[in-house]
């Protein structure tokens, strides 16, 4: 029988029928990276004698690193500032004349979309089966952007649920791509870009600087291709994204304010580190994996931005141009 990679496993060829069991497996991820090249090449029916034991759960440090998650999100919102009456707000979502020109609901998709995917793969490394540390994973990040609105409806931001919303969408897109096996296909990453050199400020306003910050939504081509079954040559590669950053919100003239959408290629390192050899499963490696996966690197891009507020192109770029001239 012959076997050919796949997915970063080992896929049996057609033609028989534990070949079409096994792909199947496979496509379910029953079956670890770490036994699958050995099961591929078992004759018909060896593979019901083989049995992968269960492992440990580690439900003191699973509870221990959940309590921790929203210990710190309470921490930030309730340190945050001195106590007022409990109150709401409505923040505009991603409106030009909101306080953060939605670069804050931006942060907020990516930011617990991050929380759900590191306690997701925190959950399997102690011993949570895939799904059941996906679930519960995003539920933690879900509990966390709660308590952080709580936090926030007793000081200066109020809570808002516009915040709470977006933070669902990230733990549950977390959730999502992990239920569906999209890791190799979809994902957010949160990157910094230099700061321009702004005629500003300030102007008042609530909150950080949203300037340099900037968040992508994913597609790699590589799952692209190893799905629909054609060769991408070097463009494996490479990520193809839309990004999302606001410009001068919320302390510079509301004349110079911009919202950018952009739209970049940029550099897969994490099919390169698949390319080289490199195996995500030591600890170091397994770091690696995540950095490449969540966060996005400057200069390691190329894109076009339109300023939703100007109507404007800025661009091509790596996300840090900004015509601070009034529009």
């Amino acid at each position: 029988m012959r076997a050919e990679p796949i997915y970063g496993f080992t896929r049996a060829a057609a033609g028989t029928g534990f070949a079409e069991s096994f792909e199947r497996a496979l496509a379910w991820g029953g079956i670890p990276a770490a036994v699958a090249p050995a099961i591929a090449w078992l004759p018909d029916g060896a593979e019901e004698t083989l049995a992968v034991p269960p492992r440990k759960v580690h439900s003191f440090w699973i509870r221990a690193i959940s309590v921790a998650t929203l210990a710190g999100s309470a921490w930030n919102s309730f340190g945050d500032g001195p106590n007022q009456r409990f109150h709401f707000t409505r923040e505009g979502w991603f409106g030009q004349h909101t306080y953060a020109g939605g670069g804050d609901k931006a942060s907020h998709v990516v930011s617990y979309y991050i929380v759900a995917k590191i306690l997701t793969g925190l959950n399997i490394e102690l011993g949570m089966k895939k799904d059941d540390a996906a679930l519960y994973g995003s539920a933690v990040s879900f509990l966390a952007g709660l308590v952080t609105e709580i936090g926030d409806g007793r000081g200066k931001y109020g809570f808002s649920y516009e915040d709470l919303v977006m933070d669902t969408v990230g733990a549950a897109s977390s959730l999502g791509i992990s239920y569906f096996g999209l890791e190799d296909l979809l994902g957010y990453r949160a990157g910094l870009v230099p700061a321009p050199t702004a005629v500003c400020c300030p102007y008042g306003g609530t909150g950080k600087d949203y300037t340099q910050e900037i968040y992508t939504a994913d597609l790699k081509v590589a799952g692209l291709a190893d799905r629909m079954r054609f060769n991408p040559g070097p463009a494996r590669y490479f990520l193809v994204s839309v990004s999302y950053s606001a410009k001068g919100y919320p302390y510079a003239d509301p004349l110079i304010r911009e919202r950018q959408v952009g739209f970049e290629l940029g550099i897969n390192f994490v099919e390169i580190l698949r390319a080289v050899g490199v195996r995500p499963d030591t600890w170091w490696s397994k770091i690696l994996y995540l950095a490449f996966d969540i966060l996005r690197f400057p200069y390691t891009q190329i894109g076009m931005y339109y300023d939703l507020n100007s109507g404007h192109w800025r661009g091509p770029g790596i996300g840090d141009q900004w015509d601070h001239f009034p529009h």
